[in-house]
């Protein structure tokens, strides 16, 4: 199987979405530097003019593919879809998957002289393995990737655009005789920069809270009951907290937030939402980028937005109250926790619950399929995504208050074109084989046959198991985002100097080795330093690869 190194993973996830093989989906920053893209944190995209990129090749849609035309052989990575009977030496303890082989069978009946062939990647880098196919020209003709790295790729002569075919009806759905591109769920329509698309998606992943049903009933929580239908979680914030103390006065280990506390921005992006919403209005200033949709740009605060607001507006992010009162939520929400959980290597919460020693846990939709599986959990579960915060937790809450936005989207399984197809004649074909596996009937079939994500089908039907994790993701912003830059994406990003500065202090904070005051005075120390390392990388007058243009910003930097 072919892994992703992490930092590779998070320059790959623009967007949305995302989702990572274990860390679920990291949010886009603005793309400063090296600072990794990814899938649906905020409004990200780079704030440059930039000068006119020729148009990718691109291959004309027929009004229907012109599937009978092409004799041959199609390449296709599946990936995470792999049948079992094509892995070479397969984890006997794994799910088995066939579906995707039966439905191989079922189109080239109708396809003869079409071969599909499955391939896996080889084992190691993939980023690096299909970057050097894709120059070399070669490589599947169908390859996988995240929606928002086709989209880009589709613009960079590295993926065919798919624009003028999303425009046509699915062919294998006669009864619906809307353009493909609308049969897939929300935020699909407003992934791409200039509505290029280079890939189609097959599912979206999502993270959410496992519940011990057994656990909660013993403690006089009846989550049947407790869960709100309409927002898919607790009625409040205040109500989750008090079911870990009741949890944690009988003597249990309440809840989890896995890695996702300090290791990745989960939290912080999620409470961003609400705890700063009033930014908006004062901040969202800088929205030039002619290249970016403006409904990608309005109404969403970009990372370059607050390092503006930072130099030139007076925000002080470090003495901010909102910004305190947020992280004062999570050391409370901490004191539940299982020791180690600020670990970065902490990898034992899912052990903890499936054994019964954990009353909830944080964690993707990916391990649903193990929570089913293992005979070890001897317990009623359930799922539900995080609630609102209120008042009743804390004055800067926002009023009305702001549902949670999803850590999830787009970020799993979606399929581009390799450009060989143009010159090799198997556009058409290609496009007709994932025409027919993202059928409502095909694309259900394929994804809930191992429990792990859902549908992008909107005709699909969702597991119930994982789908109240993914009420998050219909509220995320237009493109994927989460319309406020959190934590981690203001100088720097995780896997930067800023990251591992923040997730530093923070493990000092939560575990009260570190008071409130040193807490923000040690990331200011270093931060304020990292405030202007960020502009030398992401901006177009210090940097060949920069994006933000200062001649757009409200006051002179000198560095």
């Amino acid at each position: 199987m072919q892994t992703l190194k992490r930092r590779d993973f998070l320059k790959l996830a623009a967007l949305a979405g995302t989702a990572v093989i274990a860390a679920a989906c990291v949010p886009k920053p603005a793309e400063p530097t090296a600072a990794p893209k990814d899938d649906g944190e905020t409004k990200t995209e780079a704030t440059k003019a930039p000068t006119a990129k020729p148009e990718p090749t691109k291959a004309e849609a027929t009004t229907a593919p012109k599937a009978s035309e092409f004799q041959g052989e199609i390449l296709f990575g599946v990936q995470g879809f792999m049948p079992t009977s094509e892995v070479e030496n397969p984890d006997p303890k794994a799910p088995k998957r066939e579906a995707m082989a039966v439905l191989r069978k079922e189109w080239q009946d109708i396809h003869p002289g079409v071969t599909i062939k499955f391939m896996q990647a080889p084992s190691g880098d993939y980023f690096s393995w299909l970057t050097t196919q894709l120059i070399g020209g070669t490589g599947p003709d169908i390859y996988w990737l995240w929606l928002s790295s086709l989209n880009q790729y589709s613009e960079e002569g590295k993926a065919v655009p798919l624009d003028d075919y999303l425009e046509l009806p699915n062919k294998y759905t006669p009864e619906d005789s809307s353009p493909w591109k609308e049969h897939f769920k929300a935020p699909f329509l407003t992934f791409a920069k200039l509505n290029h698309w280079g890939g189609v998606p097959l599912d979206l992943v999502a993270t959410g809270v496992y519940a011990n049903i057994d656990m909660l009933k013993e403690v006089g929580i009846d989550l049947k009951i407790e869960i709100d239908p309409q927002l898919a979680s607790p009625k409040s914030w205040a109500v989750m907290i008090d079911w870990c103390k009741k949890l944690k006065d009988a003597g249990y280990i309440a809840m989890s937030a896995g890695a996702g506390i300090i290791n990745q921005w989960w939290i912080t992006g999620v409470l961003s939402d609400q705890f700063l919403n009033g930014w908006l209005e004062k901040y969202d200033v800088l929205n030039y980028n002619k290249q970016v949709l403006e409904i990608l740009q309005v109404g969403n605060l970009s990372q370059e937005e607050v390092v503006h607001a930072y130099h030139c507006m007076g925000l002080d992010v470090f003495k901010a109250p909102e910004v305190r009162a947020m992280f004062q939520l999570i050391k409370d929400w901490a004191q539940y926790m299982p020791a180690g959980f600020a670990n970065p290597d902490f990898g034992a919460p899912m052990e903890l619950f499936l054994t019964g020693g954990l009353g909830m846990v944080w964690d993707g939709s990916w391990s649903v399929g193990t929570i089913l599986q293992d005979n070890r959990r001897q317990f009623e579960f359930t799922s539900f995504w995080l609630p609102p915060v209120t008042k009743e937790s804390s004055e800067y809450a926002p009023d009305p208050v702001i549902l949670p936005m999803g850590v999830g989207g787009y970020g799993s399984t979606t399929y581009g074109l390799n450009p060989t197809t143009i010159a090799k004649g198997a556009v058409d074909i290609c496009v007709d084989w994932l025409m027919w596996i993202t059928t409502p009937e095909h694309d259900e079939m394929i994804v809930n046959e191992v429990p792990s994500t859902i549908p992008s089908h909107k005709k699909a039907k969702s597991l119930p198991e994982v789908e109240n994790l993914f009420v998050g993701e219909t509220r995320l912003k237009a493109g994927g985002y989460h319309p406020i830059s959190g934590p981690y994406g203001w100088f720097g990003w995780q896997e930067d100097k800023w990251g591992d500065l923040l997730r530093r202090e923070e493990t000092l904070y939560f575990m009260d080795e570190i008071d409130e005051e040193t807490f923000f005075t040690n990331l200011k120390t270093e931060g304020e330093v990292l405030a202007k390392e960020v502009i030398r990388k992401a901006a177009i007058q210090y940097s060949d690869e920069g994006t933000w243009d200062l001649t757009q910003w409200q006051c002179e930097i000198k560095l």
